[in-house]
């Protein structure tokens, strides 16, 4: 979504993302996150939630959204990367952990408008990283034109598309990761 900011900008970003996400507005799920109802409303995120049950019918993949509104500062500070982050996200939602290695981590990093695809050791022998890069790449145009759902949901399309064609579903098909989207 967006290029390489520098330091300075990054931690302004992820403050300001922090600070807004002092201003609760209800008792929601989604009260305390400011820049999250920017981006995605609660209909959005059962949108979302639904798109990847469904995807997982047609293979044996499984697909997990995470969004964040921000890093730790002093993660900042440590010169990670929302790259970094995602891989962090990737073992600590445990993205890896499926029985064919097929699993898939779309990670959006609200407050410095990066999103990230990362993909098990299984995909990557199919589809491979450029495949998923593009797709980050279309998620990220579709936040710049305003409309961050749609953009996400053609991700989850494209990869749905990918995974049907290299790892069909089978009789038994087990959903292993929880479909809804991780927020923090």
């Amino acid at each position: 979504m967006s290029k390489n900011p520098s330091l300075i900008e990054r931690v302004i970003r992820n403050i300001l993302a922090g600070f807004l996400d002092l201003f609760r507005i209800g008792n929601g799920p989604l009260s305390g996150f400011t820049l999250l109802r920017k981006y995605f409303s609660p209909k959005d995120l059962r949108e979302i939630t639904s798109a990847v049950a469904n995807s997982e019918k047609t293979h044996r993949g499984e697909l997990k959204v995470a969004v964040e509104t921000k890093i730790p500062i002093f993660q900042i500070f440590s010169n990670k990367t929302a790259r970094d982050r995602a891989l962090e996200m990737f073992s600590f939602l445990k993205v890896w952990d499926t029985e064919e290695n097929t699993g898939i981590l779309i990670y959006i990093l609200l407050s410095e408008k990066k999103i990230v695809t990362l993909a098990d050791r299984g995909i990557y022998k199919k589809i491979g990283q450029e495949k998923l890069n593009l797709i980050s790449t279309k998620i990220g145009e579709g936040f710049k034109s305003g409309a961050p759902k749609n953009a996400v949901l053609i991700g989850i399309k494209e990869l749905t598309e990918e995974l049907s064609k290299h790892f069909p579903a089978r009789k038994e098909n087990p959903n292993e990761i929880s479909n809804e989207p991780y927020i923090s």
